[in-house]
């Protein structure tokens, strides 16, 4: 780990998103960069990929400049902080990809740093794929065992899901920071499985808006909620011409309104399997998520908001 500085935090709370397991729709990724957008977060460690990553699964990618002079980018994951007077607490964000390698001592590197700036509690954010229409208000489970948020939000205290299986890193990053008394909670979009592929600003903006409730962050997603309705046109565009797909969403929207989904966000290491039986035609699901893939935009009709600042 390479740290540049250390910085003094009060009582900071960690909100965690990584690429890979608990991704979907890059929803947690995605939800972090915004924040290091919006509050022009600093970064302050960064972890040497050498030891932890598969290069030709998580390739480093070529950027062109201004001046036609080439850059590598390598396989990122850092952590950023945020301070501002008018917050009751300080913010330290971890933005990252799951490694491929020595996961018990990439976590380790994490806990340090957790420890150096006190971390008081934690967050992870993740997306889960889950067998839910993209219609109506993005679903998004919330446990903590924070005492504080706890205090104010008791629902946050209720029994969290009952997952038993393969973990991804923020299920092991979660365990350390348990080991070492940091509560930690988890906070869960559910991704309709057919729009997958596709990042979901839909279900960010949901995960955003409860994290600013939560802490009182009085967040501006003005932008991401005309993302939102834009994603959700898009999609309605795409089903115009696909009776199968659409009668599947809508029955999607009757299970809804009668019960809770099937694949209900579990706990930090909930993770992406599991959406249910798919609808007969699996061909129409490929052709809607190249849909996304083969859009003028390649994202989700919002401006990028290009690579974290350092």
């Amino acid at each position: 780990m390479h740290v540049s500085e250390q910085p003094l935090l009060r009582n900071p709370v960690l909100l965690i998103g990584f690429s890979g397991w608990v991704d979907g729709g890059q929803v947690a990724t995605s939800a972090i960069r915004f924040l290091i957008d919006s509050w022009d977060a600093k970064k302050f460690a960064e972890l040497d990929p050498e030891l932890f990553y598969n290069f030709s699964r998580n390739r480093p990618q070529v950027h062109i400049s201004p001046d036609s002079s080439r850059t590598i980018t390598w396989p990122e994951t850092s952590f950023y902080y945020h301070v501002d007077p008018q917050l009751e607490r300080d913010y330290v964000l971890l933005l990252g990809i799951e490694p491929n390698f020595k996961w018990r001592t990439f976590s380790q590197e994490i806990m340090e740093v957790c420890e150096s700036v006190g971390v008081a509690s934690a967050l992870t954010l993740g997306g889960v794929i889950a067998d839910v229409p993209h219609t109506g208000p993005a679903q998004v489970t919330v446990f903590s065992s924070d005492p504080e948020l706890r205090a104010r939000f008791p629902e946050l205290g209720a029994r969290r899901g009952g997952y038993q299986g393969p973990t991804g890193i923020i299920g092991v990053i979660a365990d350390g920071l348990t080991k070492a008394d940091v509560p930690v909670g988890n906070m869960r979009g559910a991704v309709p499985h057919y729009v997958a592929a596709s990042r979901n600003p839909k279900v960010r903006h949901a995960l955003l808006a409860r994290l600013s409730e939560l802490y009182g962050l009085g967040l501006d997603l003005s932008k991401l909620e005309i993302a939102s309705r834009r994603f959700e046109r898009r999609v309605n565009r795409s089903l115009s011409d696909k009776p199968e797909m659409a009668d599947y969403v809508k029955s999607l929207e009757a299970r809804s309104e009668s019960s809770a989904p099937k694949n209900e966000p579990g706990g930090p290491d909930a993770g992406q399997g599991g959406v249910g039986e798919l609808p007969s035609g699996e061909e129409i699901v490929r052709e809607l998520e190249d849909f996304f893939r083969q859009s003028p935009s390649g994202r989700d009709d919002e401006p990028s908001a290009g690579p974290p600042r350092s």
